[in-house]
C-alpha cells in the first residue's frame, strides 16, 4: 500500500472516532484529519494535498482546528492545574528575595540598596495574587514591624515595604521608576480599598508631587511623530501611573475624602496617608487631559504603522515590542477615559463637538493581537524589539534588563483585555506556559562559611527566573521573578474565566456580573420569618442572608475602617445552603435575587442536568457536571429539587442504585463546599426525604426554612395597591392600619399560610373595598375575614401541608 493510502486511511478512521467520540486530539491527529478533509473538499491527491501539508499555513490551519478540541474543558483544566502548581509556590519563591533590613526586595538577596524596579514588582504580583499570599503577606496597612502589634513577625509587612519605597532615592528623569512607584502605590489603595486620612508628612508629599510633576512632562509630543524620547514602553507605564492618579482624583471626589486638617477632597497614597488635591502640581487636571489625548493619538498611529510594515513585509521596520505597547496603551487609555469631554480649540469656549474620547476599534484590537501572537518563537517568546530606554541604541548599552521581558508584556495584555480575546491564542500562552516551567532556575545564596569544617559554606536556596536577554548562565532576579508570578497569576485568572464562560454557557447560566450590582431585586423581595413568629427572637430569612452571604462577601471596609481584601469573605460567611418549604414559596427568586445583589453569575442545576446522558450513566454524569460546577468562581448555584439524587439510603426498598448515586451525590457536594469557588444553594420541598448525611453541618452551612410571605410583606403588599389608588394621605393611612390590625389578629390561624400570589390576591380584593363607592369604612374586620375565608379554602398551605408547614419552622439551623 502507498503511504498516501496509509494516511488516507488512518486519518478517515481517526476523523471519524473523533466525531463519534467528541474527545480531545493531539495535534498530529488533527493534522491527519485535516488532510482527510482537504482531501473530501478540494479532491486533492493525496501527494499533492502531502506537500501542502508540509507547509506552515496549512499547519496553522491545523493549530486552528485543534483548539476547540486541545482548549476543551479538559484541556484547560490541565492548564489551570500547570498554572496552580507554579501559582501556588509563588509565595515561597518570592519571599526569598525580601530582605528584612531594607524592608524591601532586592534584585538579588545580600544586596545593599533597595531595587525600586524590583520592590514594585513584587507588589503588584502579591496583590495581584493576595489570597495565595495571605500566610506570607500582612496586608493591613496599619501593622508597621517598627511598632508593637498584631502583626506575625513571620509576614513581610506590607507598610513597611511601601514606606521603604516611597522613602528611596529614586531620580525625576527616569521614568521607569517614577511611573511604576505612583502606578504601584496608588493601585495599592484600589486593590485593597483602603485610604488612609490621615496627611502625609512634609516629605513624602513633597515626593508624590515630584513623581506627578515628572509624569505630566513626560507626554507624548505630537511634532515628534513617530520619533518620540521615550520607548513606547515607558510611555505605557507612564500612562498607566496617570490612569491610577485619574482614578484616585475621582475617587476623592465622589467619596468626599475629606482631610482631617483640610476642607478640600484627598487622594489616598499607599495606605499611608493622604494629599490633598490643592497640592498636586498646578493645571495637573487640564494636563492630564491633553496627556491623554497624545497618548491615545500616538499609539493609534504607532499601531497602524506596525501592524502596516508588517502586512508589507518589512522586517526591518517592524518592531513586535513597539506594535505590543503602542497596542497596550491605545486600549487601556481609550477604555480608561472613554467618553470625557474632548479638548478645547479656544480657551473659554468649552470642548469641541466630535472630540469626546471613543472606545478602541475592537478590528484594529484583535488583528494587532493575531500579529502579536503569531511573532511568537518556537520557545514561546518573543524578539528582544524596542530597549526600555530608547538612549541605550545610541551610547551601545545592550544589557539584559534595558529590554522587556516577555512574561511582563503579556501580563500587561492579559490584564488589559477581555477573556475571550485569548481564546484564539491558547496555544501561545501554552507555549510560555512551558518556557516557565522549563526556565525556573535555583541558586544557593551563601550566608557564611565554617572554618573549622574546611570551609563548609551554608546557605539557603532561591527560586525564581532570570530574563532570557541577560545571558544563558543568568541566575534568579526579584525583578524578572516577580513579573514572572504575575503574569501566572494572569494566566490563571484568563484560563478560570474561560471556563467559567463556558460552563455557564453548557448549562445555560444567567450572566449577571458584567452588568455589576443590582441592590433593586433583593429591595423588592418580600421577607419571611424563619422560625416561629410568635417567638420575640425569631429572625428573618433576608436577614440571615444578610449576616452570612452578602455581607461577608460584598461589604469592605470604610475609608477610615480597618483595612482588609475586599475578595476575603468576612467573618461567618456561609457558602451553601440547604432552602426548604413548601411550594411557591420563591426559593429560586431568592437565589437569583442573591445573585444580583452580589454582582455574581447565576446557574440552575435540574434534574435534567443530570439525565442528559440517561438513567444508565446518571453516576457518570454526577462526576461530569460537578467537575465542571468546581471550575465556577463567584456564581450562584442552585440545586432546584434534586431529591432523587440524594433519598435516604435508609428507607427500606430502595435500590442500590438509588444508595449509589447518594453516596455519589455527598462526595460531590463535599468536594463543591471544600474548593469555596462559589455558593450554592438547594431548594426543595420534601426536606425529609433527603438522606441525613446530605444535611448534617459540613456539607451544607446552613438550612434555613422559606416560608410564606411574613407579616410585614403582608403589609407591603397592601400598602403598594393602596399607594396606586392614589388616595389621600389620611385615607390611604387609615386603610394601612385597618388592613394591618386585622392580619396581626388573624396571623397564626390562617393569614400566615398564603403564599406569595395568595397574599397579593387577598390584598389586591381588599384594596378593591378601599377604591370602592363605599371607601375605606368599608374595610370591616368582617369583610376581610369573609375575604380570607374563601381563600382559605383553595390555599396551598392547608391539611397535612399546613402540619408539615408547622413541623418545618423549627428545623433551620444557621
Amino acid at each position: 500500500m502507498l503511504l498516501e493510502d496509509m494516511i488516507s486511511a488512518m486519518g478517515s478512521k481517526i476523523l471519524l472516532m473523533f466525531r463519534k467520540t467528541q474527545v480531545a486530539a493531539s495535534k498530529p491527529f488533527c493534522c491527519l484529519a485535516l488532510l482527510i478533509m482537504i482531501f473530501q473538499n478540494h479532491g486533492l491527491t493525496a501527494g499533492a494535498a502531502w506537500a501542502n501539508v508540509r507547509q506552515k499555513r496549512v499547519f496553522a490551519v491545523a493549530r486552528q482546528l485543534s483548539r476547540s478540541s486541545l482548549f476543551a474543558f479538559d484541556g484547560m483544566k490541565i492548564l489551570e492545574n500547570r498554572l496552580a502548581k507554579l501559582d501556588n509556590s509563588a509565595p515561597d519563591t518570592l519571599g526569598g528575595f525580601f530582605d528584612e533590613n531594607l524592608a524591601s526586595f532586592a534584585v538579588q538577596p545580600g544586596a545593599v540598596r533597595l531595587s525600586v524596579t524590583s520592590t514594585c514588582f513584587a507588589i503588584q504580583a502579591i496583590v495581584a495574587s493576595s489570597r495565595i499570599y495571605a500566610d506570607k503577606v500582612e496586608f493591613d496597612l496599619n501593622c508597621k514591624k517598627s511598632v508593637s502589634g498584631p502583626l506575625n513577625d513571620a509576614k513581610i509587612p506590607l507598610r513597611d515595604v511601601v514606606d521603604a519605597l516611597l522613602r528611596a532615592d529614586w531620580r525625576d528623569e527616569d521614568l521607569f521608576q517614577v511611573s511604576l512607584i505612583l502606578d504601584t502605590v496608588l493601585g495599592l489603595d484600589q486593590e485593597l480599598n483602603r485610604c488612609e486620612l490621615q496627611a502625609l508628612d512634609e516629605q513624602m508629599a513633597s515626593k508624590i508631587e515630584r513623581l506627578i510633576a515628572a509624569l505630566l512632562d513626560a507626554r507624548p509630543k505630537r511634532r515628534e511623530g513617530k520619533y518620540q524620547n521615550l520607548s513606547f514602553y515607558l510611555m505605557f507605564r507612564s500612562s498607566q501611573a496617570l490612569l491610577r492618579l485619574r482614578a484616585a482624583i475621582n475617587r476623592g471626589k465622589s467619596s468626599k475624602l475629606i482631610n482631617q486638617n483640610r476642607s478640600d477632597a484627598v487622594i489616598c497614597v499607599g495606605g499611608l496617608g493622604s494629599l490633598p488635591l490643592s497640592q498636586l502640581p498646578v493645571n495637573t487636571l487640564p494636563d492630564m487631559s491633553i496627556s491623554f489625548s497624545r497618548y491615545i493619538e500616538v499609539s493609534y498611529d504607532e499601531l497602524c504603522r506596525q501592524l502596516a510594515y508588517r502586512s508589507a513585509g518589512d522586517g526591518a521596520s517592524f518592531d513586535v515590542i513597539r506594535l505590543a505597547y503602542s497596542l497596550l496603551t491605545y486600549v487601556t487609555v481609550s477604555n480608561g477615559v472613554e467618553g470625557t469631554a474632548g479638548y478645547e480649540v479656544e480657551p473659554g469656549e468649552g470642548p469641541v463637538p466630535g472630540t469626546s474620547v471613543k472606545p478602541p476599534n475592537q478590528k484594529l484590537v484583535k488583528a494587532a493581537l493575531d500579529a502579536l501572537f503569531a511573532e511568537q518563537q518556537s520557545d514561546g517568546l518573543w524578539v528582544k524589539g524596542q530597549p526600555i530606554y530608547q538612549s541605550f541604541r545610541r551610547t551601545g548599552r545592550q544589557v539584559g534588563n534595558a529590554f522587556v521581558f516577555a512574561t511582563d508584556m503579556v501580563a500587561s495584555l492579559l490584564g488589559s483585555l477581555p477573556a475571550d480575546y485569548f481564546r484564539p491564542h491558547m496555544d501561545n500562552l501554552e507555549r510560555l506556559i512551558s518556557w516557565i516551567e522549563d526556565h525556573q532556575s535555583v541558586e544557593m545564596i551563601v550566608e557564611y562559611c565554617d572554618a573549622s569544617e574546611g570551609g563548609q559554606c551554608y546557605g539557603r536556596q532561591i527560586n525564581g527566573w532570570a530574563s532570557p536577554h541577560l545571558g544563558p548562565n543568568a541566575t534568579p532576579e526579584a525583578w524578572s521573578t516577580a513579573q514572572t508570578l504575575f503574569c501566572i497569576t494572569r494566566m490563571r485568572d484568563i484560563v478560570s474565566k474561560l471556563m467559567h464562560t463556558d460552563v455557564l454557557n453548557e448549562f445555560s447560566g444567567t450572566s449577571l456580573a458584567e452588568n455589576g450590582r443590582n441592590l433593586k431585586a433583593w429591595e423588592r423581595l418580600l421577607d419571611t420569618d424563619v422560625g416561629d413568629p410568635a417567638d420575640e427572637e425569631c429572625r428573618t430569612l433576608k436577614d440571615i442572608l444578610k449576616t452570612r452571604v452578602l455581607d461577608p462577601f460584598t461589604v469592605t471596609p470604610g475609608v477610615a475602617g480597618e483595612s482588609s481584601l475586599a475578595c476575603y469573605p468576612g467573618p461567618g460567611a456561609a457558602y451553601s445552603a440547604i432552602l426548604f418549604g413548601p411550594p411557591g414559596t420563591a426559593k429560586s427568586t431568592i437565589c437569583e435575587s442573591v445573585a444580583e445583589y452580589m454582582g455574581w453569575d447565576f446557574l440552575v442545576i435540574d434534574t435534567s442536568a443530570f439525565l442528559a446522558d440517561g438513567l444508565t450513566n446518571v453516576a457518570s454524569r454526577i462526576r461530569y457536571v460537578f467537575e465542571r460546577l468546581q471550575s465556577l468562581e463567584n456564581c450562584i448555584i442552585l440545586f432546584d429539587e434534586i431529591e432523587e439524587f440524594c433519598l435516604d439510603r435508609e428507607t427500606p426498598g430502595l435500590g442500590m442504585e438509588s444508595r449509589m448515586l447518594t453516596t455519589a451525590m455527598l462526595t460531590a457536594i463535599n468536594d463543591l463546599r471544600r474548593a469555596k469557588r462559589s455558593i450554592f444553594f438547594l431548594a426543595t420541598n420534601r426536606l425529609r426525604a433527603f438522606d441525613a448525611a446530605i444535611i448534617r453541618p459540613g456539607r451544607f452551612d446552613m438550612q434555613l426554612f422559606v416560608g410564606t410571605p411574613n407579616l410585614s410583606a403582608r403589609c407591603i403588599q397592601f400598602q403598594q395597591r393602596i399607594a396606586a389608588l392614589q388616595l389621600d394621605s389620611d385615607v390611604a393611612n387609615e386603610a394601612n392600619e385597618k388592613y394591618y390590625n386585622f392580619m396581626k389578629h388573624a396571623w397564626l390561624n390562617d393569614a400566615m399560610f398564603m403564599n406569595y400570589l395568595e397574599g397579593a390576591q387577598f390584598a389586591s380584593a381588599c384594596a378593591n373595598i378601599v377604591a370602592s363607592a363605599g371607601g375605606v369604612e368599608l374595610l370591616t374586620d368582617e369583610a376581610m375575614s369573609s375575604i380570607l375565608q374563601k381563600q382559605v379554602s383553595v390555599m396551598t398551605v392547608r391539611g397535612q401541608v399546613r402540619d408539615e408547614y408547622i413541623a418545618s419552622m423549627g428545623l433551620s439551623r444557621f
